[in-house]
């Protein structure tokens, strides 16, 4: 902010909310979240998986399903970069349920602590009572905040040059002492609204008023410009440009089937969401020795092609 009013620059926090105004980014989550939430998490040691599984992978006992428990912790890894969920335990120190915890919920002090507002302030925790998941990145809050600013400012152009599609126009007076400053105020307000009504295409100038265009309108860059955005979304979010329907200069020489660019995203972008998750819940805190967690991505991968014929020698 110190910065800001010295050098007169406007400030790049942003907020989930305006982040979420952005059609790729809401696509990116729900390409994301939504193909993660239904996925089981699977406790496995040497041998597979364990005869019985832990009842806490998939069952809550809060208000949210285990379907919305890991969606929204995906939207805190992909916004923030940390989720927190809290656990109850045995008298063996077994996790017998686990719940998300919003993240509105919950900060983290210089030491590493965590401290959750239960509506009289910030208190820490026992590090027993909470299960705290880093992100592989710092979240799109942190990192991405000039490129979201930049999409925003651009969505908010053309949304204002589609009510006035025309460049920028100044309605110059041809003679002296003509209107004054108060009275040219109001026409030009009135020209604004004009242009603005339904029928604004057509408009009308007294005969001392010269209406002059500069510049050129260019829906091509506002087409560019939206195309990129789309792009830089999903390098952040780590899926294919064609997932969030942006387009590369090499797009067209590209060819993929539907199925090969489903396994690409559960290959390249799906793990790296979940492996970080798998990896936190595979430690001794949360898990046995010995035995790990992993997403079983058995479901949503496609098959083999079948042979076309029976296999026959040379």
């Amino acid at each position: 902010m110190v910065l800001a009013d010295i050098f007169g620059a406007q400030a790049e926090h942003i907020t989930r909310a305006e982040a979420m105004t952005l059609p790729p980014v809401v696509k990116g989550r729900a390409i994301l979240a939504g193909q993660l939430a239904p996925v089981p998490l699977v406790a496995l040691d040497e041998n597979g998986p364990l005869g019985v599984q832990p009842e806490w992978l998939q069952r809550t006992d809060g208000v949210l399903s285990p379907w919305h428990r890991m969606l929204w912790t995906i939207d805190d890894l992909m916004f923030v970069g940390w989720s927190l969920w809290g656990v109850l335990r045995d008298s063996d120190g077994a996790i017998t349920t686990a719940d998300r915890i919003p993240v509105e919920w919950w900060t983290i002090d210089a030491d590493g602590t965590v401290l959750i507002d239960d509506g009289s302030g910030p208190a820490p925790v026992d590090a027993a009572d909470v299960i705290l998941i880093p992100g592989p990145s710092e979240g799109l809050l942190e990192f991405a905040t000039r490129s979201i600013r930049g999409a925003v400012l651009l969505e908010e152009s053309w949304v204002k040059r589609s009510k006035s599609p025309i460049p920028l126009v100044e309605l110059h007076e041809t003679i002296d002492g003509g209107l004054e400053e108060g009275e040219a105020e109001a026409l030009v307000q009135d020209f604004i609204t004009a242009r603005e009504d339904k029928n604004g295409m057509v408009s009308f100038t007294p005969y001392a008023i010269e209406l002059r265009a500069h510049g050129e309108t260019s829906p091509q860059l506002a087409i560019e410009g939206r195309n990129f955005v789309k792009v830089d979304i999903a390098n952040f979010l780590n899926l294919p440009a064609a997932a969030l329907d942006g387009s590369l200069s090499t797009a067209s020489l590209t060819y993929s089937t539907q199925e090969g660019s489903r396994n690409e995203i559960a290959d390249y972008a799906l793990a790296y969401w979940s492996d970080p998750i798998a990896a936190r819940f595979s430690q001794d805190d949360v898990t046995p020795a010995g035995s790990r967690i992993r997403f079983d991505f058995a479901q949503i991968r496609t098959t083999a092609p079948a042979p076309t014929g029976p296999n026959v020698k040379d």
